[in-house]
């Protein structure tokens, strides 16, 4: 680092590849120096297209290049892990695409090397640095709805049988909860406290792929959330939270929401309906991007408002949530 700016290599060369070289290129205090790719032409095509200096399809020494200060991991879930410690061990940052793991443990154990290697970790979750979200937050922190008591939210699409392979691969870490449904349920914890119970319903293949879900989660002051996720079907990307004096609205997408609806008041008295708008930057990514370059420059190792402990209990919720649907499915298939 210059002290001004992070260099950036993006691994992973698809789609997620391209949105992050846009987005970080719209933050001053980043630069996009390299691509790394399990293949050699995919990384020079990516390289010349992006017009990077540095290409790699060998991880290892991208991770050894000094002119690397951070490391964006945007490849199949289940790789995650082995690149992001490759990564942290050889004193790089790390951003990585959701989910940061396939397993809580694996997360806890992230943490801790970056805590020794005194680097920055951090899973994308960029819904919670976007203007919406931090909005949201403000809200009900100041009371404005009262005491959130009940939240609804979904997302998914039909993903046809030719489409992504992370989403039908088993080894892969395919299915609707891991790609989609990790934000719904850490919409949840963002506003809802400590979870006391699961509930979950939902279809299962033989191989562990799960092909939809409806989860119902019980927290420990009573309030209530209502989650699904599909790779079958379409549900509408977006959610609301109630609360005691009122309601938040959601705005699709919501994974970077273009506003919030926001309805205070108690029958009989009419409702007070305030309808808030946010420019999205990019793809949607540049607030989180902006947030963590921040962060990496102060020497941070986390960020408050994503830590890794926040990911770890995400990931245990998803992991409870697989084993009640593997349950459901041998039952059903006995």
């Amino acid at each position: 680092m210059n002290g001004t700016k992070v260099r950036w290599a993006v691994v992973g060369s698809g789609g997620i590849g391209k949105r992050t070289v846009g987005d970080l290129r719209l933050c001053d205090n980043a630069e996009v120096v390299a691509i790394g790719s399990r293949s050699r032409a995919s990384a020079d095509a990516f390289a010349q297209e992006h017009q990077l200096p540095l290409a790699f399809d060998d991880h290892a020494q991208l991770c050894a290049s000094p002119d690397i200060d951070a490391v964006y991991i945007g490849t199949p879930h289940a790789t995650h892990f082995a690149l992001a410690s490759q990564a942290l061990r050889a004193g790089k940052h790390v951003l990585c695409e959701k989910p940061l793991t396939m397993t809580a443990d694996e997360a806890r154990e992230l943490g801790r090397i970056a805590a020794a290697h005194h680097v920055f970790l951090m899973e994308a979750m960029w819904m919670k640095f976007s203007p919406a979200m931090q909005k949201a937050v403000e809200l009900v922190a100041q009371g404005a709805i009262g005491e959130p008591r009940f939240l609804q939210a979904g997302l998914g699409y039909p993903v046809p049988p030719d489409g992504p392979k992370r989403f039908w691969d088993a080894a892969l870490g395919g299915g609707a909860l891991y790609d989609m449904g990790v934000y719904t349920i850490t919409l949840a914890q963002m506003f809802l406290g400590e979870l006391a119970e699961i509930s979950v319903t939902g279809c299962m293949r033989p191989d562990g792929v799960d092909l939809e879900e409806a989860i119902t989660l019980r927290y420990a002051g009573g309030a209530l959330a209502q989650l699904a996720t599909s790779i079958t079907c379409l549900v509408p990307p977006r959610g609301w939270l109630g609360g005691s004096r009122g309601a938040i609205d959601f705005q699709q997408p919501l994974f970077s929401p273009g506003g919030l609806t926001v309805t205070t008041g108690r029958p009989p008295a009419p409702p007070e309906v305030q309808e808030l708008k946010f420019a999205r930057e990019g793809a949607g990514y540049v607030p989180m991007f902006r947030a963590v370059n921040v962060a990496i420059l102060a020497g941070a190792t986390e960020h408050p408002l994503h830590p890794v402990s926040a990911t770890a209990a995400v990931l245990d919720i998803m992991q409870r949530i697989q084993a009640a649907l593997a349950r459901e499915r041998d039952a059903i298939a006995a």
